[in-house]
């Protein structure tokens, strides 16, 4: 405690799983430029070749030359990798291969243009999640990218060339760089390469010089470039000072919220958050308000859309369920720790945003507010104004029982207005309003509450027909009349929106309910699943599947049984590889979309334990709450088939520590059993000794034989039941290899033993018994199984680090193919073994090699014969003992 800078545990722990994390992927590498004509792929293959001069195996696996004889020159001597080919629509398109690039694997790959999207047929919707993918597998990637491709820089891009950008890539591909190398170039000199011809050619060169390569947009578009990689550049010292536990590392609490929903200045509100918690280098939280409302299909996609693009830019996306949109902002702000919140800035036709800035503003306290100007998705307001405006046919239809049940009001006050007078028929108007709010949505109703007024005013209230009123007190009723059907509408208009919704959330939560239950608590799991499934299905109003893995985390050819959707063979494809890489694939995703159904992986904090497939109908759209509550489905799924691994997991260990149990005490038991008999044997034997029959020296090799695997049984037993305890002491061991040679007794004598043991080899300090036991082990297993007369050699040397390395090499067999592990499990014996041996010999020694710390490993020599390898930490009289 009286460090003066103490290091962070959990600093330090994110750090060590960060660098964990990063050692399986490969590395990703960016050139980065401001336009195209910059020469990024030109810097790219400079670089590979000379990582290639330095031994590096460079394969490319995609390169844009553009007609450029300068960057073609430069693919000579790599190795360029064939381009795939697909059909589409009567037309051969030609793409990169990532299958062939993952099958033969080189340390490093060249893939041009990171924001090219793919054509139809290809595994992934854009070419940056193939690298993604490569990265994934440990490989090396270069790329290059414009600046005016990366999605939070979209709407400034708009803004300063007027031009709408459709080829993205998301930013946090670009947050996990190993480098990012900015290819700058002068706009002058640039303007010149457009003038001799070296970056468009013809038509498309004054195209783009009057269009997009302006002076002025170069110049924005350069210091964009440069600021971008300045930002990372601070980014990347900032982990530096981590790695190095400064302590005077700057540290924020910031934290950015951004609330959206179906506005098409949602997209514009996302990527300007992306870019303030950038250059902040603070996470950000991206909230949607679920109103009682049901979304129309365009604002669902539209809001779905939003959301998507949120999950790319690495945002967390929050979903709450609220009328007042502004109190559940902020109560996710305070909830969050949030210390600023973005939303748009008001504008003339949008009282809505008005009324909700200033709330925040007002309600805010201490959380700052920001306003900021958004664009409209992709385009100008003007043409969002002329898109035509289709209502759906369920809302024209109760505009139409609106005018009907109006008319036929107005037709029975009508008929009874000589009987009952004008104040009974606004009675009846006003009625009607209130039994059209339970079916109708609020515009019909509101419309029915004014045509309603009206007509009571121009049919009924004296004078009729006309919009004039002369008594005070009709002009009092009207008015509240107006008042109450308008009121009245509107409340239980919201009261059945509600309610609708609440039914909504009550059923997706009973829904997940049942699914726990059913999948937790049945006793058969297959039928547990089943039950699940069912309710999935009756929820979802879809065919889902659910494919489990195997005990070795293989997955199996056929779904689980209670699976109402029969997966093709190309969906086989893509199950596999949701599974291998642990993300979503298949339909409403990126990554081969043209699939019929959607498949999520299982995956928990721990493992994952399958694949969970969807299919929707042909017209669904998979929006925010549908895939919430597919992702929660799978997640629930997940742990159960989890919780029943781990109790088949705890059974089997249960079993298995049984039966070890019983096994140690059975050898216990019989190898002391068999103690007493042989040395009576022996004892019997030595009587003996002067009568020279062989069936005496039978009696004694038989006895030799059988003690020796009762002496292996006890040190089992005794290396088991954690017996062993080593006493370590000074030692020769020349000593050592003479105690474990008289041991092994005469089956040894049958080989010459060469011995290679430097004359200045120290003492050393160990147990000479179990060193010497061990070491007898190796040497009876290379008498045993090798031919008599061949030598058996013995190498022993003092390495770096105090580390004593002794080699045992015979001329024999050597070892079967993948035995190299296996002639160390117990009461194993490999092909051919002679009669008489138990598979215990090594097994022994390596346990009591590890009880001293040390190991052996076995391998096969390639001139013949196996070869055992003892390593031992040990303490020698040159160095001075630890303390």
């Amino acid at each position: 405690m009286t460090e003066p800078h103490r290091p962070d545990p959990d600093a330090l722990l994110a750090e060590l799983q960060r660098a964990e994390k990063e050692s399986r992927l490969g590395r990703l590498f960016i050139f980065l430029g401001m336009c195209p004509g910059v020469g990024k792929t030109y810097a790219m293959l400079q670089a590979a070749r000379q990582r290639q001069k330095e031994g590096v195996k460079v394969m490319v696996g995609v390169v844009e030359t553009h007609g450029r004889s300068e960057t073609a020159a430069l693919l000579k001597d790599l190795e360029v990798l064939p381009r795939r080919k697909l059909e589409h629509r009567g037309h051969i398109l030609e793409e990169f291969d990532l299958d062939a690039v993952l099958q033969q694997r080189p340390e490093l790959v060249l893939v041009d243009e990171l924001a090219h999207t793919n054509a139809p047929g290809s595994r992934h919707f854009k070419r940056y999640q193939d690298v993604i993918e490569l990265i994934g597998a440990g490989l090396d990637v270069y790329t290059t990218v414009n600046v005016q491709h990366i999605e939070s820089q979209v709407d400034i891009v708009r803004q300063i060339t007027g031009i709408t950008i459709q080829e993205t890539v998301p930013d946090s591909i670009l947050d996990h760089a190993h480098e990012i190398e900015l290819v700058d170039l002068s706009v002058e000199k640039l303007l010149d390469r457009m003038a001799a011809g070296k970056v468009y050619l013809g038509d498309r060169a004054e195209w783009a010089v009057s269009n997009f390569f302006k002076e002025g947009n170069l110049t924005a578009l350069r210091e964009m470039a440069l600021r971008f990689t300045a930002e990372h550049v601070d980014r990347d010292l900032e982990d530096i000072r981590r790695a190095k536990r400064v302590s005077t590392a700057w540290k924020t609490n910031a934290r950015l919220l951004v609330g959206v929903g179906p506005s098409p200045y949602s997209e514009s509100l996302i990527r300007w958050t992306r870019r303030a918690a950038n250059r902040l280098s603070c996470p950000w939280i991206v909230a949607w308000v679920e109103g009682s409302k049901r979304l129309v299909p365009a604002d669902e996609e539209r809001l779905s859309r939003s959301l998507a693009l949120a999950r790319k830019l690495g945002a967390e996306v929050v979903s709450v369920t609220g009328e007042d949109v502004a109190a559940s902002l902020l109560q996710i702000a305070r909830d969050r720790n949030v210390s600023q919140i973005v939303v748009g800035k008001p504008g003339n036709r949008a009282w809505r945003h008005r009324s909700l800035s200033d709330r925040l503003v007002q309600e805010s306290g201490d959380i700052d507010v920001c306003m900021v100007r958004p664009e409209l998705a992709g385009g100008s307001a003007r043409s969002d104004k002329l898109q035509p405006v289709e209502l759906p046919a369920g809302l024209v239809a109760e505009y139409v029982w609106a005018l009907g049940l109006t008319f036929a009001v107005a037709l029975l006050g009508w008929l009874l207005l000589p009987y009952t007078g004008y104040v009974f028929a606004g009675l009846v108007f006003l009625l009607a309003v209130i039994v059209a709010a339970v079916r109708l949505g609020r515009g019909p109703v509101l419309t029915m509450a004014a045509l309603s007024a009206f007509t009571w005013d121009y049919f009924f209230i004296p004078p009729r027909f006309t919009l004039h009123i002369n008594q005070p007190h009709d002009i009092v009723m009207f008015v509240m009349f107006f008042i109450v059907a308008f009121s009245m509408g509107h409340l239980t208009t919201r009261l059945r929106q509600r309610e609708q919704a609440e039914r909504r959330r009550q059923r997706q939560t009973a829904a997940l309910l049942r699914v726990t239950q059913s999948a937790a608590l049945t006793a058969e799991p297959d039928r547990g699943l089943e039950e699940a499934l069912r309710a999935i299905n009756e929820f979802l109003r879809a065919d889902t599947a659910v494919v489990v893995r195997n005990m070795d985390r293989s997955l199996p050819h056929a779904v689980h049984e209670a699976s109402t959707l029969k997966p093709s063979a190309k969906e086989w494809g893509v199950i596999n590889w949701s599974y291998q890489n642990k993300q979503p694939a298949g339909r409403f995703t990126d990554t081969l979309p043209e699939s019929e159904a959607a498949w999520f992986p299982l995956q928990t904090a721990t493992s994952q334990m399958g694949v969970f497939g969807v299919r929707l109908s042909e017209k669904a759209l998979m929006d925010f709450t549908t895939r919430q509550s597919i992702e929660a489905f799978a997640l629930q799924l997940a742990l159960v088939l989890e919780k029943e691994h781990f109790i088949f997991a705890v059974r089997h260990a249960e079993l298995m520590e049984q039966s070890e149990r019983l096994q140690r005490t059975l050898l216990d038991s019989v190898s002391h059993e068999l103690k007493t008999p042989l040395a009576v044997i022996h004892a019997a034997l030595e009587g003996l000794s002067d009568v020279k029959n062989p069936y005496v020296e039978e009696i004694h090799t038989a006895s030799a034989r059988l003690q020796r695997v009762v002496n292996h049984l006890l040190q089992m037993t005794r290396i088991e039941s954690a017996a062993v305890q080593p006493v370590r002491e000074w030692c020769l061991l020349g000593d050592l290899i003479e105690q474990a040679r008289h041991s092994v007794g005469e089956v040894l004598d049958k080989h010459p033993l060469a011995m290679d043991i430097p004359a200045d080899l120290p003492a050393v300090k160990l147990d000479p018994n179990l060193f010497a036991q061990a070491l007898a082990n190796i040497l009876h297993n290379a008498a045993v199984y090798t031919p008599d007369g061949s030598p058996v050699e013995i190498h022993a040397a003092l390495q770096h680090g105090g580390i004593l390395a002794v080699r045992i090499a015979d001329r024999g067999p050597g070892l079967p193919q993948n035995g190299e592990e296996q002639v160390f499990q117990k009461f194993y014996r490999g092909p051919g073994s002679p009669t008489g041996g138990t598979g215990l010999g090594l097994s022994i020694s390596r346990a009591l090699l590890r009880s001293l710390d040390g190991d052996v490993k076995a391998s096969n020599r390639p001139d013949g014969g196996a070869e055992f390898v003892i390593t031992l930490p040990v303490e020698t009289l040159t160095t001075p003992s630890l303390p």
